[in-house]
């Protein structure tokens, strides 16, 4: 919170909207032992799930430009100042996003290195990036965290969550899915909207120590390949072929050949990818609900 309000945007610019998804004490509660509960509308939104949260949000936001912060994100001082500038002056762009750094509560072990990218840490370099591509992943896609949107792509992909698959697409309970956001930000392309990255964007994105344990980036990996998936399938209207219990002993052996010096985390790492990616293909994708 404290960041929101270092934002050197004038007040009058911006509201803050904060969504209480089934909290255990109610976010007005803390923000009133703050003293910041006159600064903010809370919302309540009783259907637990991050694809709700965000739901609800957006339909009671009022700007035409959306900024999404989780609580574990610091955002720079000109950060919302910067969104506005760009959107305003790109109106090609429907989708942006920029550098996020990462604040470990406590340094990673060397064996987790190569998987930390899981948890958002992401810097494309100081070159902006703007792209009109359908389904592929690369820099110009941004990810939930400090997250900037027109109204007309988050609406859009409001429209599109008729269909049940895809509310299960981000995190609900403890549940560590993560292509949610994905899915939102594909939704510019649809629109003939670009998705960009740009550097004058930055975060600090806060990571306490569990994060980084090898056991919750292994489940991070399952669950991020499920959804992937899942959401590749959604998208694209051709699901992929199931795959039997052959083919996942397959995926062991070439998980265990493929890793250099027998790491077992690497190894563990690359087997919950293989099992994610088969949980996804074997999942039945529902049809929209009714109403």
């Amino acid at each position: 919170m404290e960041s929101l309000y270092a934002q050197d945007i004038g007040a009058e610019k911006w509201e803050c909207i904060i969504v209480d998804n089934k909290s255990d004490t109610p976010i007005s509660e803390r923000l009133v032992e703050l003293g910041i509960l006159e600064f903010v509308r809370v919302i309540g939104e009783p259907t637990l799930g991050l694809t709700h949260a965000r739901v609800s949000g957006i339909r009671e936001s009022r700007s035409e430009v959306l900024v999404f912060v989780d609580d574990d994100n610091v955002l720079a001082p000109d950060y919302l100042k910067n969104s506005l500038a760009i959107m305003e002056s790109e109106a090609h762009v429907g989708v942006l996003g920029g550098i996020i750094r990462a604040d470990f509560e406590k340094s990673p072990r060397r064996c987790v290195s190569d998987s930390l990218f899981l948890l958002g840490i992401r810097d494309f370099g100081a070159l902006p990036v703007r792209a009109l591509i359908y389904n592929q992943v690369g820099p110009w896609e941004p990810i939930g965290a400090g997250m900037v949107i027109r109204r007309l792509v988050a609406s859009r992909y409001a429209a599109h969550l008729t269909m049940e698959m895809r509310t299960q697409l981000d995190r609900r309970g403890a549940s560590l899915g993560s292509c949610g956001d994905t899915d939102m930000a594909r939704c510019a392309p649809e629109l003939g909207l670009y998705m960009a990255y740009d550097p004058r964007l930055w975060l600090v994105h806060l990571i306490p120590e569990f994060r980084v344990a090898p056991y919750y980036l292994l489940r991070l990996h399952r669950a991020l390949a499920r959804t992937g998936t899942l959401l590749d399938r959604i998208r694209t209207g051709s699901p992929s072929r199931l795959v039997g219990t052959a083919a996942i002993c397959m995926w062991w052996l070439r998980a265990f050949y493929r890793v250099p010096a027998f790491s077992v985390f690497r190894m563990a790492a690359s087997i919950a990818d293989a099992y994610g990616r088969y949980e996804g293909r074997r999942a039945v994708i529902g049809e929209s609900k009714s109403g």
